[in-house]
């Protein structure tokens, strides 16, 4: 699976370049990670999808289990192995500059809408501010998994009726946390365009292309603010004052 191969990645990077795990915890919607290593620290985030969490708890994380913890049914563990894969890949994007592609700042969802060429658009994943504005425009397919977020949306079991036909599938960065994110690329082989998006998806680009067209993620710019919120139970919105918005276009 793809999350599979990305822990994999991410392992052997972070023992290559020395990177150890300095910090991590899980909160009431995201769990975060930072990593350390010569060039200083940094941070990743996951979504942390309650509707799919069972009894039982989280191992202790190191980059010896990492792969593991992937693997694992147990979606916290899923949850900060991905937010791990995460601050590995932040590392190597700002701490030492290893991408040599562009990289553009801006709106995030001004960005996404720019991004769509003409044709349907579905979204895996009610991510309502970009729906709204996709949909000022637009007619939008919305796939939520959550029965309490289905606002407008269609459950996600519906996904082999819409997005074979979609030309563009904006993707959220939790179906890599839930496993669906193979399951939702082998339905959307038709679409022209494929836009994974998220602070769960700020993933290194070398490591999704291929599988994907654009990346729309955060630079988390003050780490001890996007720690303290996410132990205090916050999420995306109430973070969004200290991270930076960014899109790669792989």
């Amino acid at each position: 699976m793809l999350s599979d191969r990305l822990a994999k990645k991410a392992v052997l990077t972070a023992k290559k370049k020395g990177l150890k795990i300095y910090e991590y915890s899980i909160g009431a919607k995201y769990s975060y990670a930072i990593v350390k290593g010569k060039r200083g620290y940094a941070m990743g985030t996951a979504y942390l999808p309650l509707e799919d969490i069972s009894r039982g708890f989280c191992r202790s994380l190191s980059l010896d289990n990492l792969e593991s913890m992937i693997a694992s049914l147990n979606m916290l563990e899923k949850s900060l192995g991905i937010a791990v894969i995460n601050a590995i890949s932040q590392y190597l994007l700002w701490n030492i500059n290893e991408y040599k592609g562009d990289i553009e700042y801006g709106n995030l969802i001004d960005c996404v809408k720019e991004c769509c060429p003409d044709g349907k658009i579905a979204v895996v994943g009610n991510m309502v501010p970009l729906v709204k504005k996709l949909q000022e425009e637009r007619e939008v397919w919305v796939l939520e998994r959550n029965p309490k977020l289905r606002i407008n949306a269609y459950p996600d079991s519906l996904a082999p009726r819409i997005l074979p036909k979609a030309d563009t599938v904006i993707i959220t960065g939790a179906t890599l946390v839930n496993d669906t994110i193979d399951y939702i690329l082998s339905l959307s082989k038709r679409a022209k365009l494929k836009i994974l998006v998220g602070p769960t998806a700020a993933l290194y680009p070398e490591w999704i292309k291929g599988y994907v067209d654009v990346i729309a993620s955060l630079k988390i710019d003050n780490l001890e603010k996007v720690v303290e919120i996410i132990k205090c139970g916050g999420g995306r919105w109430d973070f969004t004052p200290y991270v930076r918005e960014y899109i790669i276009r792989l």
